[in-house]
């Protein structure tokens, strides 16, 4: 250690600290490559115009000078569910179902694969 702080001595400062911070490096975001940056999180700097944070929906209403917000009944999300009497289908399949229907497993028919041109 004393030889390292003799050999350190005789070197100016900025290799100096240069030596000691080896393996120490900050990245700053604005110096990275495009890869490296699409790792890190969106916010409003980094995308394009019009982007505003959010919880990834639309918002349905506006804010109000005093801190409140009014709901806007044209921007509000429908649902127009049909009639389901009489429906056959369950709405959810469990995970345990195969992916083969019991028909083509019991005779052993394949599907063909679908040809690329």
């Amino acid at each position: 250690m004393q030889l390292l702080q003799g050999i350190l001595h005789r070197i100016n400062i900025t290799s100096r600290n240069q030596i000691l911070n080896f393996g120490q490096s900050r990245d700053f975001s604005k110096f990275l490559s495009k890869s490296a940056r699409k790792r890190l999180p969106l916010t409003s700097k980094r995308a394009k115009k019009g982007y505003v944070k959010g919880k990834g929906c639309t918002r349905e209403g506006r804010n109000t000078s005093k801190g409140g917000f009014v709901m806007d009944p044209q921007k509000m999300l429908t649902l127009i569910i049909p009639d389901l009497e009489g429906f056959k289908l369950k709405p959810y399949i469990a995970a345990g179902v195969s992916k083969v229907p019991p028909e083509a497993r019991a005779e052993g028919v394949r599907q063909p694969r679908m040809q690329l041109k």
